[in-house]
């Protein structure tokens, strides 16, 4: 099984002309290099912090599927997550991220047997 692995704390949250700025994180599982993804069901992610600069600042993580092309590459939301703008936080939404990965994985296995 792939781990997730988000960027450090201070690639999110960082400063440009004395301003507080933000990158967005996205990535996908299950894609296999000779076949792409347009055979199967893939888990895709996303990592952002809203609020930027205020003390409202908080991350949110975003998981969802997306189906395979001849099924019309539908996506289909699993959950998100919030936590504080932190590296624990960070931490945290990782940790989350695989263990919805982790759920994905099964449920696909499952619906095999």
């Amino acid at each position: 099984m792939t781990t997730i692995k988000t960027p450090p704390y201070n690639w999110f949250v960082n400063k440009s002309d004395n301003k507080p700025v933000t990158n967005i994180y996205s990535g996908s599982c299950g894609t296999d290099p000779k076949k792409g993804v347009a055979h199967l069901k893939t888990f895709n992610y996303k990592v952002y912090v809203v609020d930027i600069g205020t003390e409202n600042a908080k991350f949110v993580a975003e998981c969802y599927s997306v189906a395979p092309w001849n099924a019309g590459y539908k996506k289909e939301d699993i959950s998100n997550k919030e936590a504080t703008c932190s590296v624990n936080g960070l931490l945290e939404l990782n940790e989350w991220l695989n263990q919805e990965h982790k759920k994905f994985i099964e449920k696909a296995t499952s619906r095999l047997h």
